[in-house]
């Protein structure tokens, strides 16, 4: 897709939280990836104008800086719910659930009474009583004469499809009052191929699983809107419930071949083709916990395996940690302890940075400064997550080998957990947490070295650097 390079008239934008703007208006500093803007003077007033809630003019410059935000991810759209979804007919592949589906079509008629639905059913059984489900709830059924898959069950929905947009909900999510309407509006902007929300947990979590699950899901993207694409803040969004423009899709379908991570790979061949997919999680919907040990432990372990399927797809887009060079270099040194190494790594990238910034900052070496000192323990944590995800079979052997290396390891091992539990929107019992962590993390660590040895590929295993 080439795409529109104007954003739509009449649209609001809300500024980015970690969006920095120079005094004088004229530098932004932020987006996802991050990235420095320059912007005319004559845009000045107009993004003061639209931070106060403006909305987007006609004027097609002011449609082309709009536009350049959005992409971005200095901005995020801000639309008025829709008063009319039957444009958008909900998909549900299923398989042998019939009471978690006649859980799932009841919210979706409730919600959504004007949305044709249509089920996929991905070959259950013939005593699984799916077609009597869909037939309560007045839904079309479609159905595979043997188990092919959910790639395949959406596969098969969306070839059904005869509306302009399509809501991909599993069979095991609880979709919540207004979803559709809040979801919808997104497709106002042409560039726009799909629209995910919120993934969190149905009901309170039980037991220390469920707990863990309710604190830390794999599928919750976090609280901070943006577009979905490899180094970003979200870099993908699972496919419990993703809302797709039809026209955007047709010819990308999910890839039957992945056991794991077909979402992922569908959203970044949109990505690719120049289409965005936003992340909404103002719109939050359930999804079943897992709260059985063998279940946990193999679904983490498929996640995991899937890196190594998904960087033979789309290479380097899942290294173990994205870090400066210069940053990285002053973390290490501050960990080991040598202090004159971490002055001269920080005074070298504060003046590769300073030179970066001389043409549009007036004081390039204070804000670069700055930016070194705010990218400093994000750095270290980015590290530290690798080190607790992915580096921690080989760290381990040599702080035991290394003496100076062993506090900074339990350092790097502790850091993320803790501040995880500390940020969870609801605090497990910390021993019952870390039980989970400690179980999450060994699992995560094996599947993602077993999927990168079978898909030779070390790249999962290895960092990679990036400028800001």
């Amino acid at each position: 897709m080439t795409g529109p390079e104007l954003a739509p008239a009449g649209i609001r934008l809300r500024l980015d939280e970690s969006l920095r703007i120079s005094p004088d208006g004229r530098t932004l500093l932020g987006g996802s990836p991050g990235r420095l803007l320059r912007v005319a003077a004559a845009a000045v007033p107009l993004i003061r104008e639209w931070q106060a809630g403006a909305a987007v003019g006609s004027a097609n410059p002011h449609r082309a800086l709009a536009r350049r935000l959005l992409d971005a991810g200095m901005a995020h759209p801000v639309w008025s719910p829709a008063e009319d979804v039957s444009d958008v007919t909900v998909v549900v592949p299923t398989y042998a659930r019939p009471v978690e589906l006649a859980r799932c079509l009841e919210a979706v008629r409730r919600t959504a009474p004007r949305a044709p639905v249509l089920v996929v059913d991905d070959g259950s059984p013939s005593d699984a009583g799916i077609a009597a489900v869909v037939a309560r709830f007045s839904a079309r059924l479609v159905s595979h004469a043997e188990n092919r898959g959910p790639s395949a069950a959406r596969n098969t929905g969306l070839a059904a499809v005869g509306t302009p947009f399509a809501a991909l909900v599993d069979s095991d999510v609880v979709v919540p009052d207004g979803w559709l309407h809040a979801l919808r509006p997104y497709f106002g902007d042409a560039k726009a191929a799909a629209v995910a929300p919120r993934v969190t947990g149905h009901g309170d979590g039980t037991g220390w699983l469920g707990e863990y699950e309710s604190a830390h899901s794999p599928l919750d993207m976090g609280a901070s809107p943006g577009l979905v694409r490899p180094g970003a803040l979200v870099p993908y969004v699972p496919t419990a419930t993703l809302l797709v423009r039809m026209d955007a899709v047709r010819g990308r379908a999910f890839d039957t071949d992945l056991p794991i991570g077909e979402d992922v790979d569908f959203e970044w061949k949109l990505v690719d083709a120049g289409w965005n997919v936003h992340y909404v999680p103002a719109v939050t919907i359930g999804h079943e916990h897992r709260t059985r040990l063998r279940p946990f432990v193999a679904r983490r372990r498929l996640y995991a395996r899937s890196i190594g399927l998904l960087e033979r797809r789309h290479p380097g887009a899942l290294p173990a940690a994205r870090v400066s060079p210069a940053l990285a270099a002053t973390t290490l040194a501050l960990a080991v302890r040598r202090p004159v190494v971490a002055a001269a790594a920080t005074a070298v990238g504060i003046g590769l940075l300073a030179r970066q910034l001389r043409p549009v900052v007036s004081d390039p070496v204070t804000e670069a400064a700055r930016l070194v000192a705010n990218g400093l323990p994000v750095t270290a944590m980015g590290l530290a997550r690798a080190v607790g995800r992915v580096w921690w079979p080989l760290a381990v052997p040599a702080a035991i080998a290394v003496p100076r290396l062993r506090a900074p390891l339990v350092a790097a091992l502790a850091a993320p957990v803790l501040s995880d539990w500390w940020n969870a929107g609801r605090r497990p019992r910390l021993d019952r947490y870390l039980t989970a962590r400690v179980l999450d993390d060994v699992v995560s660590t094996a599947g993602t070295w077993e999927g990168s040895l079978r898909a030779r590929t070390p790249r999962p295993l290895l960092p990679t650097t990036t400028r800001r």
